[in-house]
C-alpha cells in the first residue's frame, strides 16, 4: 500500500505541474497572440500604427502579410503584419505632420547646391583643396 500512495501522491504532483504551466505560460500566450491577430485584422489604411521597433507610422496600403506604412510626409516604408504592435491616439503624438511639411521638404530637396562641384575627371588642387 505505501508504495501505490507514493505513486498516486507523485502523478497527482506532475498534473498540478502541467496544469500550473498551462495556466502560467501557454494560456497567456495563447490569449496575447489571438490578441494581436484581432488587431492585425481591424487595420485600415490611415490608421495610426507603433511597430515592434518603435516606429509611429501612418498605415497606407494593406497586403496580405505586409503593410505599407507612412513614416514621415512623402516616406514609406514596407513592413510586416505581425511587426504592427498597437495602434497609436493622437494624444500620444509627439510631433504633428502635415501636407505643408512634406512640400517644404520636397522643395528643400530639389534645390541645387551653391559651391564646386566636384569633378572625378579633374586632379585635386592641393592648394584650395578642390578639384
Amino acid at each position: 500500500m505505501p508504495a501505490d500512495n507514493s505513486m498516486l501522491s507523485t502523478l497527482l504532483m506532475l498534473a498540478v505541474m502541467g496544469l500550473a504551466f498551462w495556466l502560467l505560460l501557454i494560456r497567456p500566450a495563447q490569449r496575447k497572440q489571438k490578441a494581436q491577430q484581432e488587431l492585425v485584422s481591424n487595420l485600415g489604411p490611415g490608421t495610426r500604427v507603433m511597430t515592434t521597433a518603435g516606429v509611429m507610422a501612418t498605415i497606407r496600403e494593406l497586403g496580405e502579410r505586409t503593410a505599407v506604412v507612412e513614416i514621415s510626409p512623402g516616406v514609406e516604408m514596407t513592413v510586416l503584419k505581425q511587426a504592427i504592435m498597437r495602434t497609436v491616439d493622437a494624444a500620444e503624438e509627439e510631433f504633428e505632420y502635415d501636407d505643408e511639411d512634406a512640400d517644404v521638404a520636397a522643395e528643400l530637396t530639389t534645390e541645387p547646391l551653391d559651391g564646386p562641384v566636384f569633378d572625378p575627371e579633374r586632379p585635386l588642387d592641393p592648394d584650395t583643396k578642390t578639384n
